[in-house]
């Protein structure tokens, strides 16, 4: 019988290698010498190591501060197929800053479904498995959920989302009506006065068409009705994103803000379809972030986050409510998108 705590227990590195699903070479290689492995690899053999128990393997830098051995979970909504995953980025900072900090990180999706079953998992309530100090929670749907059942249970935690609740928990609130109006304004200085917006229908979607709506009529001094500022609520999917940029296009917009991924996609196969040029024809503006948008078709003109500063902030505070566990401050904090300009959005053409 293995009495060690778990987070110090030992494994073959043949059970790594099969947690992580990579070779038993690059398993021993990122547990050498983790700058000879790619990125992609050195996270899944540290994320098998949390979850074997054996934290005490993963290579640490020294954290000193109380929270450097910790195992933080990192939980994000399961992305259902055809969506494309708005955090990716975010989720990736975060992770290989961890490591860098000797911090084990396990990755979690969270299902509605499944939510009981995680929660009781996390805590280590039943499966006596390695104890999560924490959780940084990424957006909302099923992570949201879970995260206030983690915080009812007492684990230090913070959530970053585009969705603003008064539940008391620790929050980094990503401000997407402040990107909305960020966006207007701009496509109104290129000259668009058709406007339109594509929005997931989700719970953020009443506080983005408001936002859209008053940043209309303030800057273009209208009322902004449906008919003058129009809108368009889409389930997920890339084909719901076609079938709300075919909608904003029969409304003879000149430009449109999309404010999902998948939307941004589906307006592009759209236009595609219909035989216009973006953004000769249409002007396309994002309100968060679409992977390899700078690489694209034409480039994607964005108002997107500083993820780097957003992934450090969450570190930062989740290491000090660990390190001052009862004592630990509520964190509560707004932070405003930037403009990146591309090739997506020019001044209004004839069409």
């Amino acid at each position: 019988m293995n009495d060690q705590p778990p987070e110090h227990r030992h494994v073959r590195l043949a059970e790594i290698a099969g947690t992580a699903g990579v070779s038993r070479a690059t398993a021993s290689r990122a547990l050498r010498d983790p700058e000879s492995v790619s990125a992609a690899s050195l996270a899944k053999v540290r994320q098998a190591l949390a979850i074997l128990g054996a934290t005490g393997q993963t290579p640490t830098t020294g954290a000193g501060d109380g929270a450097g051995s910790s195992l933080i979970a990192l939980i994000k909504p399961a992305v259902s197929a055809g969506n494309v995953d708005p955090y990716s980025r975010l989720a990736e900072i975060l992770t290989n800053r961890m490591f860098g900090l000797g911090i084990a990180v396990v990755h979690i999706e969270a299902i509605a479904e499944r939510n009981e079953a995680l929660l009781e998992t996390i805590l280590g309530s039943e499966h006596g498995g390695p104890a999560i100090s924490g959780a940084i929670v990424v957006g909302g749907g099923a992570a949201g959920v879970l995260a206030g059942m983690l915080a009812e249970r007492g684990l230090p935690l913070i959530r970053i989302s585009n969705a603003r609740h008064d539940d008391g928990i620790s929050r980094i609130y990503l401000d997407a009506t402040g990107g909305i109006e960020t966006a207007v304004a701009h496509l109104v200085h290129l000259g668009h006065r058709r406007i339109g917006l594509a929005v997931l229908r989700d719970s953020a979607a009443p506080a983005r068409i408001a936002g859209f709506r008053r940043s209309m009529a303030g800057i273009l001094h209208i009322p902004a009705t449906r008919d003058q500022a129009p809108v368009v609520e889409a389930a997920g999917g890339a084909m719901a994103g076609v079938a709300a940029a075919e909608e904003l296009l029969d409304l003879r917009c000149t430009a449109v803000i999309a404010c999902a991924p998948s939307l941004s996609f589906g307006l592009l196969e759209a236009a595609q379809r219909l035989r216009l040029d973006v953004p000769r024809d249409l002007s396309l503006l994002t309100v968060g972030d679409v992977p390899d948008a700078d690489v694209v078709q034409p480039p994607l003109s964005q108002v997107v986050y500083d993820w780097a500063t957003v992934a450090q902030s969450a570190i930062d505070e989740i290491r000090a409510m660990i390190a001052a566990g009862h004592a630990r401050v509520h964190v509560d904090y707004t932070v405003d998108p930037d403009l990146v300009l591309r090739a997506s959005a020019v001044p209004p053409q004839r069409r």
